[in-house]
C-alpha cells in the first residue's frame, strides 16, 4: 500500500533561498520541478502543469499528491480550476504557495475538490512592517520630493518652484497612527511606531485580545478615520473590505493626513484617493499595492501630484529574509501533509 510520505510532489520551480533545505527536501521526497525558464507567463504555466501531469500518466506513475507554487509564479494567477485542474482531479491534495494573502486563489473551489490550500503566514511579518515604516517615513518626511528635486539638481527648488512644493518633514513623534486591521503584520507596525513615539490606535473587524494589543487603543472605524494623522491599511481583501477607503470615508479624515498601503489596492478607492491628494485632504500617501497592478491610476503619475506620491511596486514584503522563511514555511507544509497531518498553515477546511 502506497503511504503518503512516497506520494509525488509537483513544484513550479526550484527553492532559490533555503537551497540547503531544499535538497534535502529533495532527498527524503519524489519531486518533480518544472524549471522557470520554461514558466514566463499564466499561459506557460497552465500548459507545463498539463503536460507534467499528462507525461506521468502516460508513464503509468503515480499521480501527484501535492504542488508548491514557489514565489517566482505569483504573479501569474489567479490559482483556479484552469491552472490547477489537471493536478486536483488526478488526486492532487495539497497546494501550497507563498505569501500571507490568497485573494489570488480560488479557494472556494480547492475546498470543494478536498484540496488544502497552505500559505506562508509568518514569512514577511517583519519585511512589510519595515517596508510600511519605510512609507510612514517618506510621507511624513517627503522623501520623494527631496529624491525628486535632488535629482533634477533643484537641490531644495529655486524661484521657479512654488512655495510649499518642497515642504518642512513631519516628526512622528506624537502623531497618532491609525492601523486598519491589527493581524500579526499591523500588530509587528505598531511596535515599531510606537518606538518612534506614536500613539496607536487601530480598527478590526474584531478586537484583538487586549494581551496582545501591547497599548494600542480598539475604536471604531469612524472614529479611527477623524482622529489619524497616518493611516497604514493592513486588513486583508474581501468583498467587505473592497474599497474601505473611498470618497465617504476620506471626507471624515483630518485635512493633510498621510496614507500607507501595503496590504491590498483595491482596499482603497484610487478614484477618491486622487481627488483627495488634489482637494489637499491628503497631504501625501506611500503605495506598495495598488488597485489594478501593474497598472498605475494615472492621477498619481500626474505631474501635478506626482511629487507627493510615493510608489512602490509591491516590494514592501519583498527580502532575502522573508523569503528564506517563506521557503521553509512552505516545507513545513508539505511535510506535514505528506505524514499525514492536517498542516499547520492551512487556510481552509476541505471536505
Amino acid at each position: 500500500m502506497t503511504q503518503l510520505k512516497d506520494l509525488p510532489t509537483l513544484t513550479l520551480g526550484p527553492a532559490t533561498f533555503a537551497v540547503a533545505q531544499w535538497e534535502i527536501i529533495r532527498r527524503r521526497y519524489e519531486i518533480d520541478t518544472i524549471p522557470l525558464a520554461k514558466l514566463t507567463d499564466r499561459g506557460s504555466v497552465i500548459k507545463a502543469i498539463a503536460a507534467a501531469v499528462a507525461a506521468r500518466t502516460a508513464a503509468g506513475k503515480t499521480p501527484y499528491a501535492a504542488v508548491i507554487l514557489f514565489f517566482h509564479v505569483r504573479s501569474f494567477g489567479p490559482f483556479n480550476e484552469e491552472m490547477l485542474g489537471p493536478l486536483t482531479k488526478n488526486g492532487c491534495r495539497l497546494v501550497c504557495g507563498y505569501g500571507d494573502g490568497y485573494d489570488s486563489v480560488d479557494l472556494a473551489w480547492l475546498t470543494s475538490q478536498g484540496v488544502f490550500y497552505c500559505n506562508t503566514p509568518t514569512a514577511n511579518i517583519v519585511s512589510t512592517a519595515h517596508g510600511a515604516l519605510m512609507l510612514i517615513l517618506a510621507a511624513t518626511r517627503a522623501a520623494s520630493q527631496g529624491d525628486m528635486y535632488t535629482r533634477a539638481g533643484k537641490w531644495r527648488g529655486d524661484a521657479s518652484v512654488p512655495p510649499g512644493i518642497l515642504p518642512l518633514g513631519e516628526d512622528l513623534e506624537g502623531m497618532t497612527l491609525g492601523i486598519i486591521g491589527l493581524g500579526s503584520i499591523g500588530k509587528a507596525l505598531a511596535s515599531r511606531a510606537q518606538a518612534c513615539g506614536m500613539k496607536i490606535i487601530y480598527y478590526s473587524r474584531h478586537r484583538v485580545p487586549e494581551s496582545e494589543e501591547n497599548g494600542a487603543i480598539y475604536v471604531t472605524v469612524d472614529a479611527l478615520l477623524a482622529a489619524s494623522d497616518v493611516i497604514s491599511v493592513h486588513c486583508p481583501l474581501t468583498p467587505q473590505t473592497h474599497h474601505l477607503l473611498g470618497p465617504a470615508e476620506f471626507s471624515k479624515m483630518k485635512t493633510g493626513v498621510f496614507i500607507v498601503n501595503t496590504a491590498r489596492g483595491p482596499i482603497i478607492d484610487e478614484d477618491a484617493l486622487v481627488q483627495a491628494l488634489k482637494s489637499g485632504k491628503i497631504s501625501r500617501v506611500g503605495l506598495d499595492v495598488f488597485e489594478r497592478e501593474p497598472i498605475i491610476h494615472p492621477g498619481l503619475l500626474d505631474h501635478s501630484l506626482s511629487h507627493r506620491v510615493t510608489l512602490l511596486p509591491h516590494m514592501a514584503g519583498r527580502t532575502r529574509q522573508a523569503y528564506f522563511k517563506g521557503d521553509l514555511e512552505l516545507f513545513k507544509s508539505l511535510e506535514e501533509f505528506l505524514k499525514g497531518r492536517r498542516p499547520e498553515y492551512a487556510v481552509n477546511d476541505p471536505r
